[in-house]
């Protein structure tokens, strides 16, 4: 492995994004995806900064629909309805999530002015199909002005190039003025739709406008036709009066022409339809007319039909959604799919009355334990002593150095702080610990797993008794392998979890995958010493990656201690103890304390 350390592993960071989301993160196989209350990435174990990227930004995206969203609503199958609701949504519930994690906006910038550098984030064009155009502008134009995303406005200028060549003038402005309510005038997803189907009534009725427009125009055109026909007439009539007038008074054919000239000015002038001018009042008055149309309103041959173009668009007319093709990028080959999975964490079945029987055969062994390591650390706080110049009390060992001029000679007791610790238990309940097991007499003497759900809560107790340890407890294997339960997480008290205690022995020993989970528990608490206990009777099922995982928690500053139940485990843990019974658990832990709690 690339990464020796767990601070920066994919698994543990990912669930403890999750964590502070508020959200489940499971980390496993070689897809990513979401089902509304979890979500799933690609169990990815390699140091790729730009592969970790886009899988931060998709996960608190994803974190956000899991916060916000309501996954109940229905579009009435349309593609376009949808599409847009679910661009307005993405904006708004990114917005939302920054308020809380302000760091969220550059985690999702960063993803995209990654896939605009790719390519895989580009403007519409005026041939693309009108629904995408449309599309396209919502989600580039919102994300740029409300989210910040500052890359992306050459992509916004350009994509409105082509929403004004397809839609009329009126809608892009309305439009405009309608996403200006984002996102202040939306506080869930059903206000979203609400805006959607305010946008997609304003669009129809603008189509409908323009086609009205096409319709007086096309009326005018047919209108002005008979009477072109009455002023053909009436040229012709003055053409054959002028040709009359000029045999009969040949004498002066200058000024006739002349006045004619005059005369056919004026009638010019006042008849629209004259076919021996047509490029002067007739066309020129059409073309400034259409001119101001094009000012306000974009010429369209057939507006209804573009209009039913893009109220039937499916999904393949409009560019995939931007998170989906995320979840694709983050898709890993079957070769590099990591070995090594943190499990998810189940809630295990509850027994109160076997808990609450368990509690009380363990209580005054708990306390013997506890008053045992409380006393390690009175002890160890009170021996410690350091010498200053002033004080009360005098080191008589040290009056010897006052005449070289050592001042140091007063004695103060030094106070030390509690240890500042989270400890985190892992208890093995495969198969095995359920086996029958005999004493060193051959005697039987019961299975190993109710020694060990009585020695994991004994410690857990004592644990919780002493000032500055948070102890945490998981069992594994869960319902499968890929699981583990919580019995008992950080922060919990042991009291109102007893019931948790009661676990039958079942399935294998995944020792890998329980460590996996203990190190990301552990990571996330604020103690800066973090130590990992494992209670297990064999081996695990891959001895190799579990001595890996190992090696990775301690090259991340988490100790490890293995506590082997009837046999020895210092193979898998450099500080181990062997127990057969509760009774001695208390003195092998008196001789391991200092090394958990109170090493330097």
């Amino acid at each position: 492995m690339k990464n020796r350390t767990l601070h920066n592993a994919f698994p543990i960071v990912a669930a403890a994004i999750g964590n502070r989301f508020g959200v489940k993160v499971s980390v496993g196989g070689n897809q990513a995806y979401t089902d509304g209350k979890s979500i799933q990435l690609p169990a990815y174990d390699g140091d790729d900064a730009e592969y970790q990227d886009v899988a931060w930004g998709l996960l608190a995206h994803e974190a956000a629909h899991i916060r916000y969203s309501d996954f109940t609503l229905r579009y009435c199958n349309s593609v376009l309805r949808r599409r847009l609701c679910n661009a307005i949504e993405d904006v708004r519930i990114e917005y939302e999530l920054a308020k809380d994690f302000p760091g969220t906006r550059l985690t999702i910038r960063t993803v995209i002015e990654k896939m605009i550098a790719k390519g895989d984030f580009v403007a519409s064009r005026i041939d693309d199909h009108p629904a995408n155009i449309l599309y396209s502008f919502v989600l580039k134009s919102l994300r740029a002005r409300v989210l910040g995303q500052s890359s992306l406005r050459p992509l916004v200028e350009a994509t409105e190039t082509a929403l004004k060549a397809t839609f009329p003038t009126g809608a892009v402005t309305r439009l405009k003025g309608l996403l200006s309510e984002v996102p202040e005038g939306l506080q869930s997803e059903s206000d979203c739709l609400k805006l959607t189907d305010r946008i997609l009534t304003m669009i129809e009725q603008e189509f409908e406008q323009q086609r009205q427009r096409n319709q007086a125009k096309q009326s005018a055109d047919e209108d002005t036709s008979p009477e072109s026909d009455d002023a053909d007439q009436d040229a012709a009539l003055a053409d054959s009066e002028l040709s009359d007038s000029t045999e009969q008074d040949e004498r002066l054919p200058t000024d006739t022409d002349d006045d004619q000239s005059s005369e056919s000015d004026g009638n010019d002038a006042s008849n629209p339809g004259n076919p021996d001018d047509e490029p002067t009042t007739p066309s020129g008055s059409s073309s400034a007319n259409s001119q101001g149309d094009d000012e306000d309103n974009t010429e369209m041959t057939d507006p209804m039909g573009v209009l039913q173009t893009l109220l039937s668009a499916g999904d393949s007319d409009i560019d995939q959604d931007l998170f989906e093709s995320l979840k694709s990028a983050l898709s890993l080959a079957s070769e590099n799919v990591s070995e090594l999975l943190m499990p998810s964490g189940n809630e295990p079945p509850m027994d109160d009355r076997a808990g609450a029987f368990l509690l009380r055969k363990v209580q005054s062994e708990s306390g013997k334990i506890r008053a045992a390591l409380q006393g390690l650390v009175q002890s160890q706080n009170l021996n410690r002593s350091q010498h200053a110049c002033r004080g009360r009390r005098m080191d008589g060992k040290r009056l010897h150095r006052l005449p070289l001029g050592e001042t140091k000679v007063f004695q103060r007791k030094q106070v030390k702080a509690a240890p500042n610790t989270a400890i985190h238990l892992l208890l093995d309940k495969s198969e095995s610990m359920g086996y029958q097991v005999t004493d060193s007499q051959g005697q039987p003497n019961g299975s190993r797993m109710p020694i060990a759900l009585e020695a994991t809560l004994a410690l857990a107790l004592a644990f919780e008794g002493i000032p500055g340890v948070n102890p945490g407890v998981t069992a594994f294997p869960g319902h499968q392998d890929d699981s583990v339960f919580q019995l008992l997480e950080h922060g919990q008290r042991v009291n109102v979890r007893t019931g948790a205690f009661s676990l039958a022995a079942t399935g294998s020993t995944p020792m890998t995958e329980a460590i996996w989970f203990g190190a990301a528990s552990l990571l996330r608490c604020r103690e800066p010493r973090k130590v990992l206990m494992v209670m297990t009777d064999g081996q695990p099922n891959d001895t190799l990656s579990t001595l890996d995982i190992l090696q990775r928690c301690r090259d991340s500053g988490i100790e490890t201690v293995g506590i082997g139940l009837g046999l020895d485990v210092s193979h898998l843990f450099p500080i181990a103890i062997t127990i057969n019974d509760l009774s001695e658990l208390r003195a092998q832990l008196f001789e391991l304390s200092k090394a958990v709690l109170l090493a330097a």
